[in-house]
């Protein structure tokens, strides 16, 4: 089965497992989980790209990495 870190280019793959990920990665970070999430048909299941924006940010979370975002970041995030 696929991961959707596999959607990931090198630098933001090797930043993210290192726990230095970036603010401008996580546009990289949210469209991959969505692509992973559409080809699993979780879309479909009513699951939107906002929801993929939050897993990033769980994940960011829980390893102790706060990326700060304002509401219009937040809004371009999950843009489609």
């Amino acid at each position: 089965m696929k991961k959707w870190t596999d959607k990931l280019s090198n630098d933001v793959y090797e930043r993210l497992c290192n726990c230095m990920t970036k603010k401008s990665d996580i546009q990289e970070l949210v469209n991959a989980e969505w692509s992973l999430y559409k080809e699993t048909g979780k879309d479909k299941k009513g699951f939107t790209k906002e929801d993929a924006l939050v897993s990033v940010l769980e994940l960011l979370d829980s390893n102790n990495l706060y990326i700060d975002l304002t509401e219009e970041e937040y809004d371009n995030l999950i843009a489609e």
